[in-house]
């Protein structure tokens, strides 16, 4: 539903701005990505964009892992 509008919205060339994770959400992503999710299955489960979610980990003190190659099927 979110990218539905947000794809509407950019069609009809309405600015976004972009507002970070709240300051009491900043764990969320920081648990999810040291229980072994990836940036960017952490960003999907919490409906963020992956910048979003590395600053918040950043923020939380965790340090990011090594970029992994995506893995085909």
């Amino acid at each position: 539903m979110k990218s539905a509008v947000l794809r509407i919205l950019r069609e009809c060339r309405v600015v976004n701005r972009r507002q970070p994770i709240a300051a009491e959400l900043v764990s969320e992503p920081a648990d999810l990505y040291e229980s072994d999710l990836s940036l960017s299955q952490v960003a999907r489960r919490l409906d963020v964009n992956q910048g979003k979610v590395r600053v918040a980990i950043l923020k939380a003190g965790v340090p990011l892992r090594e970029p992994t190659k995506a893995r085909s099927a």
